[in-house]
C-alpha cells in the first residue's frame, strides 16, 4: 500500500522531484569537485610552488673564526633514511668557490646534475644539460657569465683555481633571472676535485614536503640529523604555499556552502509543496490506522530518491569538473578518490534531510480528525 502510495506521488509529480534532484545535482557536484580537488591539490600546489625555489636551506653551522666551512657530502646520507625520505620531494648539494677564467673572476657552482634537473624545472637551459658521470668534462654557464666572457655553446675553457687548472666544454646556456645566471655550473665531482674539497659541499637546497609535515620541524630534525649543519626555513616559500593553499581551500568551502544552501532551500520549497498536496491524503491515512513512521517512511522515501540520485549524478559531474579544472591549471589529471565519493553522498544526504525536517514535521504533526472535517 505504502509503496503504491509513494509510487503513484513521483509519477503524478515527476517535475518536482527532477527540480529537487537537479537543485541537489548542483550542490553534490561541486562538492564532489572541490573535494576531489582539495584531496590533490595540495600536492600539486606545492609541487608548482617549489618550481621556485627550496623552501629549506642546509648550511654549514658558523664556526667563530672559520670563513669557509663546508658539510661533508656523506652525511646527506641522512636525506635519504626511511624516517625523514618520505617529507622531502627532493634535495640539491652545492659546492661554491671563487675560480677564475682567462683572467677573469666567476663563481663556481658544483652540483649533482640529477638533482639540479629534477629540483630545477624553470631552468631555461639553451643547448642542453651535461652528461652525468665524474669524468664527462661538460658545464653549464649563466647567460652573464657567457656575456662577460664572450663564450659560446661547444667552446672550451679552462678554469683555475690556485696551482690547479680544469678544461671544460660549455654545453648549455642557463637563464634563471636570479644568481645562476653569473654562476659556472660543473659537476660536483669536477669542483670537488678543483678545488681539494673532495666529499664536501657548501649548501643544500631542500624541497620539503610543507603540506604533510611542518617546516620548522624538519628543519630541526635535519640540525639534529647532520653534524654541524645548520637548517633555514626559506619564509618567502613557505609562507606563500601555506597561503596560497589556505586560500584556497577557503574560496572552496564558501562557494561549496552557498551553493548547498540553495539546494537546500530548494529541497525545502519542493518537500513543503508535496506536503501541502498531500495533506488531506495524510489526514485520512492516519484515520485508517497508519502510524506516524509509516508517514515518515513514505516522505523519507522521497527524500532518499533526491538526496541518492543528486548525489550520484553529482558526483560524476563533479568529478568531471575537477578533471576540467586540474588539466587547465596544473596540467593533469585528477585520480577518483573514494572518500571524495562518501562525502558527497554525505553532503546530499545531509542537505536533503536537514531541508526535509520542518516539512517532516509537520506531516506528523497533522490532526486527522481537523482534515476530515474541513473536507
Amino acid at each position: 500500500m505504502g509503496w503504491r502510495i509513494l509510487i503513484r506521488s513521483l509519477k503524478g509529480h515527476k517535475a518536482r522531484l527532477a527540480l529537487a534532484i537537479l537543485s541537489v545535482v548542483l550542490g553534490a557536484s561541486l562538492v564532489a569537485a572541490l573535494t576531489n580537488l582539495s584531496l590533490d591539490i595540495p600536492q600539486k600546489a606545492s609541487a608548482q610552488l617549489r618550481a621556485y625555489g627550496a623552501n629549506i636551506l642546509i648550511l654549514p653551522y658558523p664556526v667563530p673564526g672559520v670563513s669557509d666551512a663546508h658539510l661533508r657530502e656523506e652525511d646527506l646520507a641522512y636525506l635519504e633514511r626511511a624516517d625523514i625520505a618520505p617529507a622531502i620531494a627532493g634535495y640539491v648539494p652545492y659546492l661554491y668557490s671563487g675560480v677564475e677564467i682567462g683572467g677573469q673572476k666567476v663563481v663556481l657552482a658544483g652540483t649533482r646534475w640529477d638533482k639540479a634537473r629534477e629540483a630545477s624545472p624553470w631552468w631555461q637551459v639553451t643547448g642542453r644539460w651535461p652528461l652525468d658521470g665524474s669524468e664527462v668534462q661538460e658545464a653549464l654557464a649563466g647567460a652573464q657569465v657567457v656575456e662577460k666572457l664572450g663564450l659560446g655553446l661547444g667552446e672550451e675553457i679552462t678554469v683555475e683555481h690556485g696551482d690547479n687548472r680544469r678544461t671544460f666544454t660549455i654545453v648549455g646556456v642557463v637563464s634563471t633571472g636570479a644568481a645562476e645566471e653569473s654562476q659556472l655550473f660543473v659537476s660536483l665531482q669536477a669542483a670537488q676535485k678543483l678545488t681539494g674539497l673532495a666529499g664536501r659541499v657548501s649548501l643544500v637546497q631542500v624541497s620539503a614536503l610543507a603540506q604533510k609535515y611542518p617546516l620548522s620541524d624538519l628543519a630541526r630534525s635535519m640540525e639534529e640529523g647532520l653534524p654541524g649543519a645548520e637548517a633555514r626555513v626559506v619564509g618567502q616559500i613557505a609562507r606563500a604555499e601555506r597561503q596560497v593553499l589556505s586560500k584556497v581551500q577557503l574560496l572552496m568551502v564558501l562557494v561549496a556552502g552557498l551553493l548547498l544552501l540553495a539546494s537546500g532551500l530548494v529541497v525545502l520549497s519542493t518537500m513543503t509543496t508535496s506536503l501541502l498536496e498531500r495533506t488531506s491524503e495524510i489526514g485520512l491515512m492516519k484515520a485508517l490506522g497508519a502510524s506516524n513512521l509509516r508517514i515518515a517512511g513514505l516522505f523519507g522515501a522521497e527524500a532518499v530518491i533526491i538526496a541518492a540520485g543528486g548525489g550520484v549524478v553529482g558526483y560524476l559531474l563533479g568529478y568531471a569538473l575537477a578533471q576540467v579544472i586540474s588539466h587547465q591549471v596544473f596540467g593533469a589529471s585528477v585520480a577518483p578518490h573514494p572518500l571524495a565519493f562518501l562525502i558527497t553522498l554525505a553532503v546530499a544526504a545531509g542537505v536533503t534531510l536537514f531541508a526535509s525536517a520542518l516539512p517532516f514535521h509537520r506531516a506528523l504533526s497533522i490532526a486527522p480528525a481537523l482534515i476530515l472535517k474541513e473536507e
